[in-house]
């Protein structure tokens, strides 16, 4: 009940951001679809994941910085700093669950969009949980202040880079279909637990050491 409190404390802050990034979510595949039609899916798919979780998380970031009394109110109510951590880590993979419903629907309607199997989107919740958990410890450890910019660079230079990569080297999942999709989504899943898990204990332990006087 902690954590549904806090994460609508989250959804609160970034209310006036959830139509916008609503229209990236859906915006973003079709327009990779235009530019490099080769690797569409999954590039529309991540760079629309990698644009709504990291710009809500920086947004609400950006807040709590704004008003660091509200950590410590928080604090001084029932919510430890363990369920505020935890959170966060939660509105990440709701976030990521909006995307996959959104890039599904698209898929159906849009021509040429590729429909992702089960086991891509696990592929790609192991890229999300890659992603936030590099990004949550780090900002808990030096503060908001220190790594808005080099996470805003991310963000900026994420849809220039990744389909210069993927064509540079060649990137092709097809080997995925000799592989049980049992056997690759329950192991791609248990890597994804074990790395949030990593990442949220050391988020912790960086967070109880914060002072929020």
């Amino acid at each position: 009940m902690m954590l549904w409190y806090l994460l609508k404390k989250d959804i609160l802050i970034i209310k006036k951001y959830v139509l916008i990034m609503l229209a990236a979510a859906v915006l973003i595949p079709p327009f990779m679809l235009w530019r490099v039609p080769e690797y569409a899916g999954i590039l529309g798919f991540m760079l629309s994941v990698i644009f709504c979780v990291l710009i809500l998380l920086q947004y609400i970031s950006l807040k709590e910085y704004q008003f660091p009394k509200a950590a410590s109110l928080l604090c001084a109510a029932t919510f430890s700093r363990k369920m505020m951590v935890l959170s966060l880590y939660i509105f990440c993979i709701a976030v990521y669950i909006v995307c996959c419903a959104i890039y599904t629907i698209e898929a159906l309607i849009i021509p040429g969009l590729d429909t992702m199997n089960a086991a891509m989107f696990f592929l790609m919740f192991l890229a999300t949980s890659v992603l936030i958990s590099i990004y949550l410890p780090i900002q808990y450890k030096l503060g908001y202040e220190k790594t808005k910019f080099a996470f805003t660079v991310v963000i900026i230079a994420s849809p220039f880079l990744l389909p210069q990569l993927m064509k540079m080297e060649n990137f092709n999942l097809n080997f995925l279909s000799e592989f049980s999709p049992i056997l690759i989504c329950g192991s791609v899943l248990l890597l994804s637990c074990m790395i949030l898990a990593v990442s949220a204990a050391l988020s912790i332990k960086f967070y109880n050491r914060t002072d929020l006087a």
